[in-house]
């Protein structure tokens, strides 16, 4: 079940910086893309059949390029406009996984993105992630956690 979750996640991670980023993304990823250094987060919550959060972690100097593609803009960005890209972002690969990895007719309740702290605080009270994945993209990498819950009241925010 874990490599059917991780191949999901890799799928939709995959395909929605490739469609929405408009980044060659890969699961391959090359030593400099192994050594680059995730610094900006973001944490998306969900309720539904499934209950958990996905958190994707991105390079700094990806997150310009990346909102300047998805804004169509030649000029950089402030950091209000490409935290809220990364979020957007994030939104589109939950909302593209959650069908794959429950009923394609489940309804969830997918909460607003969060941006987290520079170190990442509350990452390691989720606990264990359910799934990982990383992708190589074109200036960098991104990695992503999805995290499962179970039990009433384990749906919380980020």
């Amino acid at each position: 079940m874990r490599q059917q979750l991780q191949t999901a996640l890799l799928q939709a991670a995959v395909m929605t910086f490739e469609e929405l980023g408009f980044f060659f993304a890969s699961p391959e990823l090359d030593d400099t893309q192994k050594q680059a250094i995730t610094d900006t987060a973001v944490c998306v919550s969900f309720q539904g059949p499934l209950r958990g959060r996905l958190v994707v972690t991105v390079c700094a100097g990806l997150l310009p390029v990346l909102t300047a593609n998805m804004l169509g803009q030649d000029v950089i960005p402030n950091m209000a406009q490409q935290y809220d890209a990364l979020g957007e972002l994030a939104n589109v690969i939950c909302g593209n996984l959650l069908p794959n990895i429950a009923c394609p007719e489940a309804l969830f309740n997918v909460h607003a993105p969060e941006v987290l702290t520079s170190n990442h605080e509350g990452i390691t009270s989720y606990g264990p992630s359910t799934a990982t994945a990383q992708v190589g993209l074109d200036i960098g990498r991104a990695d992503l956690l999805l995290f499962l819950f179970e039990g009433e009241g384990s749906e919380g925010r980020c």
